[in-house]
């Protein structure tokens, strides 16, 4: 598409096929570097337990005790799917228990960014989970 949209730009300088050649690679090294700036966790991507786990949530099934550790390890993979500063907070609030007076200390962020940072993390962390989930059933 790419080449059919600059078709204009073609000033014949350089044969066709180089032409063509070049905007095909820079596509290509424009879809790694987004890649790279958001990785994309996969259901392929992850391990047999974690696949597991991740049926037995969205199918609203009581996990067993040997469970619990297949579904940490994909909060562990949700979660490094963020910005290390969403992260963190995710960590102190949600799993550490920590209060936002807490956090504000140790990060010496105020209070309303600790509350929106986390908003947005949990959104975040919601649409990498649906995105998952729906991997899944196709």
């Amino acid at each position: 598409m790419k080449m059919f949209s600059r078709l204009d730009q073609y000033r014949g300088a350089v044969p066709f096929p180089h032409w063509v050649s070049r905007i095909a690679v820079t596509t290509c090294i424009d879809q790694l570097r987004a890649q790279r700036r958001r990785p994309e966790l996969r259901h392929a991507d992850l391990s047999e337990n974690e696949a597991e786990a991740l049926d037995r949530v969205t199918a609203d099934e009581g996990a067993a005790p040997n469970d619990a550790m297949a579904a940490r390890e994909l909060v562990e993979r949700l979660l490094g799917q963020l910005k290390p500063a969403d992260r963190l907070v995710i960590q102190l609030l949600d799993l550490d228990g920590k209060s936002i007076a807490e956090i504000s200390g140790l990060t010496g962020w105020n209070q309303t960014l600790i509350k929106v940072r986390a908003h947005r993390a949990r959104r975040k962390l919601q649409v990498l989970f649906s995105k998952l989930k729906q991997q899944e059933g196709s």
